[in-house]
């Protein structure tokens, strides 16, 4: 099942990005497609994320410590700044220190 969400999911990019390129930039779509296309990026970046913070081996579940509380100050530097900038640069600081 992962392998059919992860090769549709692939697909889909391949069209958005070739379509940019093949002339189909004047089809209109749906406004519900557009609703539910926009939280692509959000969701991608969060397994992204959430796969480099903790992982599964067989029988358990590792995380790195440092990492974990990179992340939380990330997350707080976030939601105090909404900066993306402010947050990287935080977020890659604390990780380096650590």
């Amino acid at each position: 099942m992962i392998w059919l969400v992860m090769v549709l999911t692939g697909l889909i990019n391949f069209i958005f990005r070739i379509s940019m390129f093949s002339g189909f930039r004047n089809i209109h779509l749906p406004p519900s497609f557009h609703r539910y296309v926009s939280y692509v990026p959000i969701s991608v970046l969060s397994a992204i994320i959430a796969s480099s913070l903790v992982t599964h081996n067989g029988h358990e579940i590792s995380y790195d410590v440092g990492k974990l509380v990179a992340a939380f100050i990330a997350v707080a530097c976030a939601l105090l700044t909404k900066s993306v900038s402010v947050t990287l640069i935080v977020g890659l600081i604390t990780v380096w220190i650590i």
